[in-house]
């Protein structure tokens, strides 16, 4: 809701979830992306409609910062929200990214789904881990909305700020 201070945290300029939990545990919840799809724009008038909720936010935690504990997280609870920094994310075509010098100035809110290995890493003498994320730029950005991204040197930011989120209920709107 635009007109609602804080909703829509920095707009097009960025957010970090933890900003959208609060603002969905003042609201009451959020309705199915069906119903309200991304435009990608601030313009606009708010559409959100209560009758319409599919999910209330119960709580939601800020959990451990170590990657081990990360994935841990990730395999018990499902997917995870994480802010990173997005200026690599922009030219993102595909593959593993592993920038070398990315700020870890938080600008962005993503999901973290995933995480696998893949490459010759010549310093680790095995694969190189990355970590799995969805975006919300669409499935024309990236690997189908998705972005590989290296796990152990926090790039980006992307271990900075991981929170899970407890739904109190989903239904079918």
């Amino acid at each position: 809701d635009p007109d609602e201070p804080g909703s829509c945290d920095s707009g097009c300029n960025g957010g970090l979830m933890n900003s959208a939990f609060e603002y969905t545990l003042k609201a009451g919840g959020l309705m199915q992306e069906n119903n309200y799809p991304y435009t990608g724009t601030d313009r606009g008038t708010c559409k959100f409609d209560k009758t319409k909720i599919a999910a209330s936010v119960a709580n939601f935690s800020v959990i451990s910062l170590d990657e081990d504990q990360i994935a841990a997280n990730l395999v018990k609870n499902g997917p995870l929200a994480v802010a990173i920094n997005a200026v690599f994310m922009q030219t993102y075509v595909g593959g593993v990214s592993c920038p070398y010098i990315c700020s870890k100035q938080l600008d962005h809110g993503v999901l973290l789904v995933g995480y696998g290995s893949a490459g010759y890493a010549p310093i680790r003498m095995k694969d190189k881990p990355y970590w799995i994320i969805k975006n919300s730029w669409g499935e024309n950005w990236g690997e189908n909305g998705y972005y590989k991204i290296c796990q152990g040197r926090n790039i980006c930011g992307v271990d900075s700020m991981v929170s899970t989120v407890a739904a109190v209920h989903t239904t079918s709107h």
